[in-house]
Protein backbone atom coordinates (compact mmCIF):
# COMPACT_ATOMS: atom_id res chain seq x y z
CA UNK A 1 0.00 0.00 0.00
CA UNK A 2 2.96 2.50 0.36
CA UNK A 3 4.00 2.01 -3.30
CA UNK A 4 0.20 2.71 -3.98
CA UNK A 5 0.40 5.91 -2.13
CA UNK A 6 2.84 7.03 -3.95
CA UNK A 7 1.85 6.24 -7.16
CA UNK A 8 -1.34 7.84 -6.54
CA UNK A 9 0.11 10.88 -4.86
CA UNK A 10 2.44 11.13 -7.22
CA UNK A 11 0.37 11.45 -10.13
CA UNK A 12 -1.67 14.30 -8.55
CA UNK A 13 1.83 16.12 -7.39
CA UNK A 14 2.63 15.77 -10.62
CA UNK A 15 -0.32 17.08 -12.19
CA UNK A 16 -0.38 20.31 -10.02
CA UNK A 17 3.35 20.42 -11.37
CA UNK A 18 2.49 20.22 -14.54
CA UNK A 19 -0.26 23.08 -14.33
CA UNK A 20 2.28 25.47 -12.61
CA UNK A 21 4.89 25.40 -15.11
CA UNK A 22 2.80 24.92 -18.19
CA UNK A 23 -0.21 26.91 -17.67
CA UNK A 24 0.21 29.03 -14.49
CA UNK A 25 -3.30 30.66 -15.36
CA UNK A 26 -5.27 27.67 -14.37
CA UNK A 27 -3.72 27.04 -10.58
CA UNK A 28 -6.27 30.30 -9.91
CA UNK A 29 -9.10 28.67 -11.43
CA UNK A 30 -10.42 25.97 -8.39
CA UNK A 31 -12.99 24.24 -11.09
CA UNK A 32 -9.93 23.40 -13.73
CA UNK A 33 -7.33 22.51 -11.28
CA UNK A 34 -9.54 20.19 -9.08
CA UNK A 35 -10.37 18.33 -12.29
CA UNK A 36 -7.03 17.81 -13.98
CA UNK A 37 -6.01 16.97 -10.29
CA UNK A 38 -8.99 14.47 -9.87
CA UNK A 39 -8.54 12.72 -13.42
CA UNK A 40 -5.01 12.51 -12.61
CA UNK A 41 -5.90 10.30 -9.70
CA UNK A 42 -8.54 8.57 -10.70
CA UNK A 43 -7.56 7.95 -14.43
CA UNK A 44 -3.80 7.01 -13.96
CA UNK A 45 -3.38 6.94 -9.88
CA UNK A 46 -6.15 4.49 -8.87
CA UNK A 47 -5.29 2.28 -11.98
CA UNK A 48 -1.79 1.95 -11.37
CA UNK A 49 -2.54 0.84 -7.31
CA UNK A 50 -4.84 -1.73 -8.71
CA UNK A 51 -2.29 -3.06 -10.40
CA UNK A 52 0.35 -2.49 -8.31
CA UNK A 53 -1.68 -4.53 -5.69
CA UNK A 54 -3.09 -7.39 -7.76
CA UNK A 55 -0.75 -9.67 -7.80
CA UNK A 56 0.55 -9.88 -4.39
CA UNK A 57 -0.91 -11.12 -1.04
CA UNK A 58 -3.04 -14.37 -0.01
CA UNK A 59 -6.49 -12.96 -1.01
CA UNK A 60 -9.71 -15.22 0.93
CA UNK A 61 -13.30 -14.69 -0.50
CA UNK A 62 -15.86 -13.30 2.00
CA UNK A 63 -18.98 -14.82 2.29
CA UNK A 64 -21.48 -12.82 0.82
CA UNK A 65 -24.83 -11.86 2.05
CA UNK A 66 -27.80 -9.64 1.43
CA UNK A 67 -28.51 -6.23 3.06
CA UNK A 68 -32.15 -5.35 2.87
CA UNK A 69 -33.12 -1.83 2.69
CA UNK A 70 -33.79 -0.95 5.33
CA UNK A 71 -30.68 -2.36 7.15
CA UNK A 72 -28.95 -0.49 4.46
CA UNK A 73 -30.73 2.77 5.57
CA UNK A 74 -29.95 1.91 8.86
CA UNK A 75 -26.03 1.96 8.09
CA UNK A 76 -26.27 5.08 6.05
CA UNK A 77 -27.57 6.58 9.63
CA UNK A 78 -24.97 5.23 12.10
CA UNK A 79 -21.90 5.64 9.50
CA UNK A 80 -23.32 9.34 8.62
CA UNK A 81 -22.99 10.01 12.77
CA UNK A 82 -19.85 8.72 12.92
CA UNK A 83 -18.78 10.95 10.02
CA UNK A 84 -19.57 13.73 12.10
CA UNK A 85 -18.41 12.49 15.52
CA UNK A 86 -14.95 11.96 13.40
CA UNK A 87 -15.43 15.37 11.96
CA UNK A 88 -16.12 17.16 15.44
CA UNK A 89 -12.92 15.67 16.39
CA UNK A 90 -10.91 17.08 13.33
CA UNK A 91 -12.23 20.48 13.38
CA UNK A 92 -11.12 20.46 17.02
CA UNK A 93 -7.80 19.53 16.87
CA UNK A 94 -6.96 21.89 13.83
CA UNK A 95 -8.49 24.73 15.70
CA UNK A 96 -6.28 24.08 18.43
CA UNK A 97 -3.12 23.57 15.91
CA UNK A 98 -4.31 27.17 14.63
CA UNK A 99 -4.00 28.78 17.91
CA UNK A 100 -1.13 27.42 18.69
CA UNK A 101 0.56 28.66 15.52
CA UNK A 102 -1.31 31.73 15.27
CA UNK A 103 -2.77 30.95 11.84
CA UNK A 104 -5.84 29.17 11.20
CA UNK A 105 -5.35 25.42 9.78
CA UNK A 106 -6.37 25.53 6.05
CA UNK A 107 -9.86 23.20 5.18
CA UNK A 108 -8.94 22.69 1.49
CA UNK A 109 -12.17 20.07 1.41
CA UNK A 110 -14.59 22.73 2.95
CA UNK A 111 -12.77 25.66 0.06
CA UNK A 112 -13.08 22.99 -2.56
CA UNK A 113 -17.07 22.21 -1.58
CA UNK A 114 -17.65 26.18 -1.63
CA UNK A 115 -16.37 27.54 -4.61
CA UNK A 116 -16.19 23.89 -7.00
CA UNK A 117 -18.69 23.85 -9.97
CA UNK A 118 -20.96 21.54 -8.34
CA UNK A 119 -21.03 19.25 -11.15
CA UNK A 120 -17.14 18.57 -10.61
CA UNK A 121 -17.87 18.32 -7.09
CA UNK A 122 -20.38 15.40 -7.45
CA UNK A 123 -18.30 13.83 -10.09
CA UNK A 124 -15.86 13.64 -8.22
CA UNK A 125 -17.05 12.87 -4.57
CA UNK A 126 -19.86 11.36 -5.24
CA UNK A 127 -19.33 9.07 -8.43
CA UNK A 128 -15.14 8.34 -9.01
CA UNK A 129 -14.65 8.83 -4.76
CA UNK A 130 -16.78 6.25 -3.69
CA UNK A 131 -15.86 3.07 -6.10
CA UNK A 132 -12.81 3.79 -6.60
CA UNK A 133 -11.80 4.20 -3.01
CA UNK A 134 -14.46 1.64 -2.03
CA UNK A 135 -12.45 -0.87 -4.44
CA UNK A 136 -8.85 -0.31 -2.94
CA UNK A 137 -9.10 0.17 0.69
CA UNK A 138 -12.34 -2.10 1.44
CA UNK A 139 -12.09 -5.29 -0.92
CA UNK A 140 -8.52 -5.14 -2.02
CA UNK A 141 -7.28 -4.55 1.52
CA UNK A 142 -9.87 -6.60 3.31
CA UNK A 143 -10.14 -9.62 0.98
CA UNK A 144 -6.23 -9.47 1.86
CA UNK A 145 -5.86 -9.14 5.47
CA UNK A 146 -9.05 -10.96 6.71
CA UNK A 147 -7.55 -14.20 6.90
CA UNK A 148 -6.24 -12.32 10.14
CA UNK A 149 -9.83 -12.17 11.52
CA UNK A 150 -12.36 -9.64 10.60
CA UNK A 151 -11.27 -7.37 13.13
CA UNK A 152 -8.00 -7.30 11.49
CA UNK A 153 -9.65 -6.24 8.28
CA UNK A 154 -11.96 -3.05 9.16
CA UNK A 155 -8.53 -2.11 11.48
CA UNK A 156 -6.01 -1.92 8.71
CA UNK A 157 -8.82 -0.69 6.24
CA UNK A 158 -10.15 2.14 8.32
CA UNK A 159 -6.62 3.55 9.70
CA UNK A 160 -5.06 3.31 6.03
CA UNK A 161 -8.28 4.93 4.81
CA UNK A 162 -7.91 8.29 7.35
CA UNK A 163 -3.88 8.43 6.54
CA UNK A 164 -4.50 8.28 3.20
CA UNK A 165 -6.32 11.85 3.15
CA UNK A 166 -3.39 13.45 4.01
CA UNK A 167 -4.57 16.01 6.68
CA UNK A 168 -5.90 16.35 10.39
CA UNK A 169 -9.34 18.16 9.31
CA UNK A 170 -10.47 14.76 7.43
CA UNK A 171 -8.14 11.77 9.21
CA UNK A 172 -10.58 11.19 11.85
CA UNK A 173 -13.82 11.07 10.29
CA UNK A 174 -12.72 9.10 7.23
CA UNK A 175 -11.08 6.70 9.81
CA UNK A 176 -14.05 6.31 11.69
CA UNK A 177 -15.99 5.90 8.72
CA UNK A 178 -13.89 3.88 6.71
CA UNK A 179 -13.94 1.26 9.60
CA UNK A 180 -17.47 1.33 9.60
CA UNK A 181 -17.85 0.31 5.83
CA UNK A 182 -15.05 -2.34 5.79
CA UNK A 183 -17.53 -3.81 8.87
CA UNK A 184 -19.94 -3.95 6.52
CA UNK A 185 -18.08 -5.53 3.84
CA UNK A 186 -16.48 -8.23 5.91
CA UNK A 187 -20.06 -8.85 7.01
CA UNK A 188 -21.73 -8.83 3.88
CA UNK A 189 -18.83 -9.27 1.42
CA UNK A 190 -20.29 -7.44 -1.07
CA UNK A 191 -18.92 -4.32 -2.06
CA UNK A 192 -21.85 -2.90 -4.12
CA UNK A 193 -23.44 -1.79 -0.27
CA UNK A 194 -20.02 0.29 0.68
CA UNK A 195 -20.22 1.88 -2.25
CA UNK A 196 -23.79 3.36 -1.76
CA UNK A 197 -23.20 4.21 1.31
CA UNK A 198 -19.83 6.11 0.25
CA UNK A 199 -22.00 7.87 -2.17
CA UNK A 200 -25.09 8.76 -0.11
CA UNK A 201 -22.79 10.25 2.60
CA UNK A 202 -20.59 12.11 0.11
CA UNK A 203 -23.61 13.72 -1.61
CA UNK A 204 -25.18 15.22 1.74
CA UNK A 205 -21.94 16.49 2.94
CA UNK A 206 -20.34 17.37 -0.61
CA UNK A 207 -22.76 18.01 -3.00
CA UNK A 208 -26.08 19.13 -0.78
CA UNK A 209 -23.58 20.95 1.39
CA UNK A 210 -22.00 22.69 -1.55
CA UNK A 211 -25.68 23.71 -2.72
CA UNK A 212 -26.02 24.93 0.88
CA UNK A 213 -22.97 26.98 1.48
CA UNK A 214 -22.98 28.77 -2.50
CA UNK A 215 -26.43 29.77 -2.76
CA UNK A 216 -27.38 30.86 1.18
CA UNK A 217 -25.04 33.79 2.49
CA UNK A 218 -25.06 32.86 6.72
CA UNK A 219 -24.30 36.41 7.14
CA UNK A 220 -27.10 37.86 5.19
CA UNK A 221 -30.30 35.45 5.72
CA UNK A 222 -33.36 36.22 4.05
CA UNK A 223 -36.96 34.72 5.14
CA UNK A 224 -36.47 31.69 1.91
CA UNK A 225 -32.62 31.55 3.29
CA UNK A 226 -33.43 30.72 6.73
CA UNK A 227 -36.11 28.32 6.08
CA UNK A 228 -33.71 26.89 3.70
CA UNK A 229 -31.01 26.91 6.56
CA UNK A 230 -33.70 25.66 8.95
CA UNK A 231 -34.90 22.52 6.54
CA UNK A 232 -31.21 21.98 5.81
CA UNK A 233 -30.38 21.82 9.61
CA UNK A 234 -33.54 19.17 10.47
CA UNK A 235 -32.40 16.63 7.87
CA UNK A 236 -28.26 16.80 8.49
CA UNK A 237 -28.89 16.92 12.43
CA UNK A 238 -31.73 14.35 12.13
CA UNK A 239 -29.76 11.86 10.40
CA UNK A 240 -27.16 12.48 12.86
CA UNK A 241 -29.35 11.90 16.17
CA UNK A 242 -31.28 9.36 14.41
CA UNK A 243 -27.46 7.54 13.71
CA UNK A 244 -26.55 8.33 17.51
CA UNK A 245 -29.80 6.42 18.65
CA UNK A 246 -29.29 3.27 16.45
CA UNK A 247 -25.61 3.10 17.35
CA UNK A 248 -26.49 2.71 21.13
CA UNK A 249 -29.47 0.18 20.37
CA UNK A 250 -26.91 -2.01 18.32
CA UNK A 251 -23.54 -1.97 19.45
CA UNK A 252 -24.04 -5.24 21.05
CA UNK A 253 -24.34 -6.37 17.32
CA UNK A 254 -21.40 -4.78 16.08
CA UNK A 255 -19.07 -7.46 16.58
CA UNK A 256 -16.10 -9.06 14.20
CA UNK A 257 -15.34 -12.97 13.85
CA UNK A 258 -11.97 -13.31 14.79
CA UNK A 259 -10.60 -16.32 14.17
CA UNK A 260 -7.41 -16.32 12.12
CA UNK A 261 -4.48 -18.36 11.26
CA UNK A 262 -3.11 -19.88 14.10
CA UNK A 263 -1.11 -17.07 15.40
CA UNK A 264 -2.05 -15.05 18.60
CA UNK A 265 -3.10 -11.91 18.99
CA UNK A 266 0.08 -9.85 20.12
CA UNK A 267 1.51 -11.72 16.79
CA UNK A 268 -1.15 -10.45 14.61
CA UNK A 269 -1.30 -6.84 15.67
CA UNK A 270 2.81 -6.75 15.14
CA UNK A 271 2.53 -8.65 12.02
CA UNK A 272 0.07 -6.13 10.66
CA UNK A 273 0.60 -2.66 12.67
CA UNK A 274 4.38 -2.63 13.30
CA UNK A 275 5.81 -3.79 9.99
CA UNK A 276 8.59 -1.61 8.05
CA UNK A 277 5.97 -0.87 4.92
CA UNK A 278 3.26 0.28 7.80
CA UNK A 279 5.79 1.85 9.40
CA UNK A 280 6.87 4.15 5.80
CA UNK A 281 2.86 4.54 5.56
CA UNK A 282 2.72 6.11 8.76
CA UNK A 283 5.28 8.02 8.62
CA UNK A 284 4.53 9.25 4.96
CA UNK A 285 1.02 10.59 5.88
CA UNK A 286 1.91 11.88 8.87
CA UNK A 287 4.48 14.53 7.62
CA UNK A 288 1.94 15.02 5.18
CA UNK A 289 -0.32 15.91 7.82
CA UNK A 290 1.70 17.74 9.65
CA UNK A 291 3.07 19.91 6.52
CA UNK A 292 -0.61 21.04 5.45
CA UNK A 293 -1.46 21.54 8.75
CA UNK A 294 1.65 24.48 10.28
CA UNK A 295 2.70 25.15 6.52
CA UNK A 296 -0.07 25.55 3.88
Amino acid sequence: MLACAFVINGVQIAAQIFIATCKPEWVSNINILLAVTMMSQYVIGFPCAFLIMSDGGDKRKIEKRKMNLPHFLIAFMMGYALLMAGNLIGLGLTYGIGVLKGDPVSNSLQDMIGDTNIWITSIYTVLCAPVLEELLFRKVICDRVVKYGQGAAVIMSGLMFGLFHGNFNQFFYAWFIGSFFAFIYVKTGNIKYTIGLHMMVNFIGSVAGGLFLQYVDLEHLTPISMLITLFYVIIVYGIVIAGIVLLILNISKLKTNDRYMGIDTTQRNILMLVNVGMILYYVFFFIMMMVQALVL
